[in-house]
């Protein structure tokens, strides 16, 4: 059983402890040659965030919700040269809409292309991938919304009874998917019909860019000797990091204890969406802090919001558990 904890401002979860103190700890020791090691909780525990001391530095954009009467709980986004594509939780439903707001297709599949909770949803070369949470799979549309074919994804019940796969990235390689496990915390690869598992201690989302796959941790795991048990904690130094093979490389260390809960990456820099700031920030691709884009109330209580760009240079983001979407541009 997963059990979210707050103790001050360190946000942790925890797993259920097991007697295995010697296998454990051995665990956490063979991990610190890994580029995300299994942390000592006495180590990262006190940890102070350098949220605590940034000297913020606020953009010219503008906020205002973005408001359609044809979504509900709103969980994915990607922005297309003509329009946005929303995933709907609540209606198990996908929606394409022109900028203006003008809905152009609505699609609940029935039968066994019926979809039940999508969530997160990614483009590439010009098709949609939709996780159809309910169904454990991913779905593939075309850009008008037209059906292709489905990926089914692993078994979820062996990473846990809270598991979902909640992020989702494609490239030319394949298809890269994960979520939130401290049983198998890695980053799913399926390529013609293969799995493959990329990474180890790996809890955040994943991201497509100019071809090449890229992640961010959003928590790290930590090993609480006195209790022998396993944890997630934000307060310690996020990665954004590349996929070489079958294996994470280290593009920049980032930040501590941003929680960065999404992220896209353009010509700019790194935009982060940040759970323990409630804010949407711009770093640059060494990782340094450059700017504030937005702060958004409510916005340190969503797990997986999504952010898209369009062509235009405006942001659009998704939080599901406020069920709204912003619009953020200059």
């Amino acid at each position: 059983m997963l059990i979210l904890l707050v103790v001050g401002s360190m946000s942790c979860a925890m797993i259920g402890c097991q007697p295995k103190h010697n296998e454990n700890y051995q665990k956490m020791i063979n991990s610190q040659n890994d580029i995300l090691p299994i942390y000592d909780y006495d180590d990262v525990e006190n940890e102070i965030s350098d949220l605590d001391n940034l000297q913020e530095i606020m953009s010219n954009a503008v906020v205002e919700e973005w408001k359609n009467d044809n979504i509900v709980k709103p969980c994915g986004i990607v922005c297309l040269e003509d329009g946005i594509v929303v995933t709907d939780s609540e209606t198990n439903s996908i929606i394409k809409i022109d900028y203006f707001g003008n809905v152009l297709k609505t699609i609940d599949q029935s039968g066994e292309e019926k979809l039940i909770s999508p969530g997160a949803i990614a483009e590439y070369a010009q098709k949609l991938y939709v996780i159809d949470q309910g169904n454990n799979r991913v779905q593939v549309f075309d850009s008008d919304l037209n059906y292709i074919e489905k990926i089914d994804l692993k078994e979820s019940k062996l990473l846990g009874p809270d598991y979902q796969p909640q992020t989702i990235a494609v490239n030319e390689t394949g298809v890269y998917v994960t979520g939130m496990s401290l049983h198998n915390p890695v980053i799913d690869w399926y390529q013609k019909g293969e799995l493959q598992e990329i990474g180890t201690n790996f809890i955040g989302s994943i991201r497509e860019y100019n071809g090449q796959i890229y992640a961010i941790n959003s928590m790290g795991i930590y090993y609480d000797e006195k209790e022998d048990c396993f944890g997630a904690i934000t307060t310690v130094p996020g990665k954004l990091m590349t996929i070489k093979g079958k294996k994470l490389r280290e593009v920049c260390e980032l930040p501590c204890g941003f929680g960065i809960r999404n992220f896209l990456l353009d010509e700019d820099g790194i935009i982060c969406v940040s759970g323990s700031g409630a804010s949407i920030y711009r770093l640059d691709m060494e990782g340094k802090y450059i700017e504030t884009i937005a702060s958004l109330q409510g916005l340190e209580n969503e797990e997986y919001p999504q952010i898209a760009k369009s062509d235009q240079n405006e942001y659009f983001l998704v939080m599901p558990v406020a069920k709204k979407i912003y619009h953020i541009f200059e």
